[in-house]
């Protein structure tokens, strides 16, 4: 879609009037739309030209949509696309949310069943595709699924059953092509576990074929060297933790101070190194780094850097405040942040271990380290690598400006016990704490969105229970619109249905800071640009539907 150059209100109605609209594809031509009319409403207001083009999308399929997911329902795990455009947060019960980050609006839900994603504490338990185009989940305690993050279809794709049934996630790694993952589970061989396929519908196994069901998982026999097996005191290894090389050739991990890769298929050990503590990989896994910790009450360690494709150190250890460790990318070179708790700091390194800078930060004492710190990321680098982000010990995130002379360019308040922050496309963070997730511009502190999850009706505020009939085939979909006023949309919302909004006439403003129009279930367009037909209860919902 061709739009020219800048254009006034009258001129831009012209050119969207005139624009071939069966030729519009979301992808290509919704993100810069969408920009140009926002320069416009900044300029003129909401303009004839914002209500055509919304009027267009909602021919086109765009569809109203809120972001709760209802009572009880914290944050356990979330992830960033590789593109850094989307964000999914799997709730401890309840469907897993896409959220787009230039927008922070919720633009898709997937189900995943009563037990929701993940585990409380439990890392790596929503992992997307290389390409972005799928996305897979731990939930339901035991099992691995695949679902498309943007399709019609919100139940998996396939998924898999294989593990033992214990009382947390499985560990396991999505394949670079997103169709199959490695599971950790019991088998008879001496290294553990299997490569399920997860887009061939349900996978059940339990090491034995003869009570299996859908496609044989690929198991990994080879044996252990004999001298690993010497190293680690045991004639078996399983991983804590785990991901796939980009290359597809390797699985790559840790458990129990040991660090490996192993060849897939086959499960032939290449390299062992001694770590002592937790690994974390450079986003081109090309690099792994690990902090011994001292002893007692000492909090000063030796960080190590290796290189994946040996095992081997690059360097001597350097000492270093214990910390958890996060990498990041500036061009092809990876830099590593060490962040301290308490008010400890960030120390900065490239990725061969040699230290860049010292950050006077008063960091969170929720960094991260504990076993059931899994929900707890004090740092987030920029896409770029040249900024950083970082909690504090007072509700803050302060950006870091990482050039040859480093420099705090901005704090930026957060909501109490925001436990994450991630850095997303277009210069957009995401701080996520147990129920709450605000995102905001990195450098200019603008808040795009903030929501609170698990709000609960308790005083019967709701104007129609959820999922009352309204009328036909029309249901009731509630949600808070705070902490005094619940309202909600008819669903399906198509038809009659899709601008109809049951809540007060003088919110209407409010609902533009948390619905969205949604198209192609990837991306939102900002409610104030349409028409919403609000109605005060379900009578008179109903006679708008009938």
């Amino acid at each position: 879609m061709e739009l020219g150059g800048d254009v006034d209100p009258q001129g831009m109605l012209v050119l969207l009037q005139d624009a071939d609209w069966n030729a519009f594809v979301p992808e290509r031509d919704l993100p810069p739309l969408r920009e140009r009319l926002v320069a416009l409403e900044q300029e003129h207001g909401t303009t004839e030209a914002h209500r055509f083009a919304t009027a267009r999308l909602q021919e086109r399929g765009a569809r109203l949509m809120h972001p709760s997911i209802g009572w009880d329902s914290p944050f356990n795990d979330y992830a960033l696309s590789p593109c850094g455009r989307h964000l999914a947060t799997g709730p401890d019960n309840g469907p897993l949310q896409i959220w787009e980050m230039t927008t922070g609006r919720a633009v898709n839900k997937l189900d995943t069943g009563e037990a929701g994603v993940g585990w409380e504490g439990h890392r790596d338990t929503v992992q997307w595709s290389a390409d972005g185009t799928r996305l897979a989940l731990a939930f339901n305690t035991n099992m691995v699924g695949l679902w498309d993050p943007f399709g019609e279809q919100v139940d998996p794709v396939g998924d898999a059953d294989v593990t033992d049934g214990r009382d947390r996630p499985p560990a396991f790694a999505l394949s670079p092509d997103g169709r199959r993952a490695y599971i950790s589970m019991r088998s008879s061989h001496q290294v553990m576990g299997c490569i399920a396929a997860l887009d061939r519908g349900h996978v059940f196994s339990t090491g034995s074929r003869e009570d299996g069901s859908g496609p044989a998982p690929e198991m990994l026999p080879e044996a252990l060297p004999e001298e690993f097996s010497r190293r680690i005191e045991r004639d078996e290894w399983s991983f804590r933790r785990v991901r796939w090389s980009r290359d597809g050739t390797r699985l790559l991990g840790f458990n129990g101070g040991w660090a490996c890769a192993v060849d897939v298929p086959g499960g032939r050990m290449r390299w062992l190194a001694h770590t002592e503590d937790v690994v974390e990989w450079s986003p081109d896994g090309r690099r792994f780094a690990s902090i011994a910790v001292g002893s007692g009450t000492d909090v000063t360690g030796r960080l190590t850097v290796f290189e994946s494709e040996t095992g081997s150190a690059v360097g001597a250890p350097v000492e270093q405040l214990q910390g958890t460790l996060h990498w990041g990318m500036r061009g092809e070179a990876a830099r590593l942040a060490v962040v301290a708790g308490d008010g400890r700091g960030v120390d900065v390194y490239d990725e061969d271990g040699r230290h860049e800078s010292h950050l006077d930060i008063d960091t969170t004492e929720q960094i991260g380290v504990s076993y059931w710190g899994g929900g707890e990321r004090p740092w987030a680098w920029s896409p770029s690598g040249e900024h950083g982000a970082c909690l504090t010990s007072d509700d803050q995130i302060e950006v870091w400006s990482l050039g040859d002379d480093p420099a705090c360019v901005r704090s930026i308040e957060v909501p109490e016990e925001t436990a994450a922050v991630l850095w997303g496309a277009d210069g957009v963070l995401a701080a996520i704490g147990g129920f709450t997730l605000r995102f905001v511009r990195a450098l200019t502190g603008d808040v795009l969105g903030d929501f609170v999850n698990g709000r609960e009706d308790e005083e019967g505020l709701a104007p129609v229970e959820d999922g009352d009939g309204l009328h036909g085939v029309y249901t009731a979909d509630v949600f808070p619109l705070d902490d005094t006023t619940w309202c909600a949309l008819a669903s399906p919302p198509e038809g009659s249905g899709t601008n109809l909004v049951i809540a007060p006439a003088e919110r209407r403003a409010d609902l533009d800071g948390l619905l969205a129009w949604v198209v192609d279930r990837r991306f939102a367009w900002p409610v104030r640009w349409g028409d919403l037909n609000l109605v005060e209860d379900a009578e008179a919902a109903a006679a708008e539907l009938a």
